[in-house]
């Protein structure tokens, strides 16, 4: 009898684990991710958002499995999305997005690529040398052993979280005939699975997001999107009867970036959290990378100095305020002031202007360095997120079509930005006046 266990999500219900699905999720790579905030340092905004990666990772393998077995895939190719579904996040470093940025800055490699090279075995597996009594328990097989032993291709399980949609290679001598139609074969559904305008980590974060954070509105209609995926040519597409489901899905996408990803508390204490990293050493950060959450602001005080009084400040939430913010709302008029705005945004965007401008907000209203925060996301984000501008999904009825171009809210949307302003500037309260003051005429149009 082949070794299982029942695992019950508060979202999904049940997920079973058996075979490669049951061995990887105990690997100390996998086990990670259950000390790592889904949604980063949000739970300061919103106190029931202390969800997990290792819950979301569990939750998209069951997704990718529901579409696997919509789209009727053999059972090789459903472990493989499933597989890939669980080992999408292994590479996220503390406090899941929020450091990204710093590690990416001083290694070079964002956590998709980090992923892919841990799957590969490119990278040696975690170092826990730094956990006392690890060198006791048994570790157990590598990733890439596992997956080999299961006849899974390591390299494959990687390609499909890194590719982005795009078809997998076939060695495909004659065309295929499907409703009267030929077509070059290839398995591009596999991908699209995994990362892509409509993803199994997508449908699950929305739910599961929505539903820690306690905000209405990432609520998706799975089971309608579910049953009415097809497979087609070698794409996965939507029947036209599911284009409701998707166009919630899509406002539901739209809503929870402005109102909980892009929450503006949210975005300081992950600003504060970066500029406490980035006072650390190579040496100090490298031996912060590997860590749980918990374990962070311990050490970053432990560390002292401006890291340690940030750490201070995010451990009792001393949160810095708001001082002055330009609403993106601006940005997308037709006024002649939305040109210099872009402008704008795309000058202080860029590091060393961002530094020049805190530098000089300081010295003008006299805060000590470190103690204004200039935030500018990136400035297509100002407009729409890039994961918003994915409406590519497409749609099986009387011919295959866009989804933007059958639905007027997919192109709406499009337009919507997913960042509810553009540049903020953020200190401790106290200063809070004099920051804005002098903020309100260093950045202007």
């Amino acid at each position: 009898m082949k070794k299982r266990k029942i695992i019950n999500d508060p979202v999904h219900g049940t997920i079973v684990l058996e075979g490669p699905l049951l061995e990887l999720a105990q690997t100390p790579e996998v086990m990670r991710l259950t000390g790592i905030h889904q949604l980063g340092m949000a739970y300061l905004v919103f106190p029931g958002a202390h969800h997990k990666r290792f819950e979301h990772s569990l939750g998209t393998s069951h997704v990718a499995g529901l579409l696997a077995s919509a789209l009727e895939l053999p059972p090789e190719e459903a472990t493989l999305v499933r597989v890939a579904g669980l080992l999408h996040d292994l590479g996220h470093g503390p406090y899941s997005h929020t450091l990204e940025s710093v590690f990416h800055e001083r290694i070079g490699m964002d956590h998709m690529e980090i992923t892919s090279e841990l799957i590969t075995g490119k990278v040696e597996p975690w170092d826990l040398h730094w956990w006392e009594g690890y060198e006791n328990l048994d570790r157990g097989r590598s990733i890439p052993e596992i997956l080999e032993s299961f006849d899974l291709d390591p390299a494959e399980v990687a390609g499909l979280i890194c590719q982005e949609g795009e078809a997998v290679e076939t060695e495909q001598k004659t065309l295929k005939v499907q409703d009267g139609q030929s077509y070059f074969s290839s398995r591009r559904y596999l991908p699209q699975i995994i990362h892509s305008a409509l993803d199994a980590d997508q449908l699950d974060f929305l739910l599961r997001d929505s539903r820690y954070t306690g905000v209405a509105y990432g609520i998706v209609d799975l089971d309608r999107i579910v049953q009415t995926s097809i497979l087609f040519h070698g794409e996965m597409m939507i029947q036209k009867r599911g284009i409701s489901a998707l166009e919630g899905m899509l406002v539901a996408r739209s809503l929870m970036y402005s109102s909980v990803y892009f929450h503006k508390t949210a975005r300081i204490s992950e600003s504060m959290m970066c500029r406490g990293a980035r006072a650390l050493s190579d040496q100090q950060l490298e031996e912060m990378w590997k860590l749980s959450d918990g374990e962070v602001l311990p050490l970053m005080r432990k560390f002292g100095g401006y890291a340690g009084d940030i750490a201070t400040r995010l451990r009792f939430r001393r949160l810095f305020k708001l001082a002055f913010r330009i609403e993106s709302e601006y940005i997308t008029g037709a006024d002649t002031s939305s040109l210099e705005l872009r402008e704008l945004v795309g000058r202080i965007s860029r590091p060393e202007e961002t530094a020049r401008i805190e530098r000089e907000i300081e010295k003008k209203a006299s805060v000590p360095e470190g103690y204004v925060i200039v935030d500018v996301p990136d400035p297509s984000l100002t407009l729409s997120e890039p994961r918003l501008k994915r409406t590519d999904i497409k749609i099986h009825a009387d011919r295959v079509e866009y989804l933007s171009r059958i639905s007027p809210l997919a192109r709406a949307l499009q337009k919507r930005p997913s960042v509810p302003w553009c540049i903020s500037v953020s200190c401790p309260e106290k200063y809070k006046k004099d920051v804005k003051r002098v903020s309100s005429t260093l950045i202007s149009v």
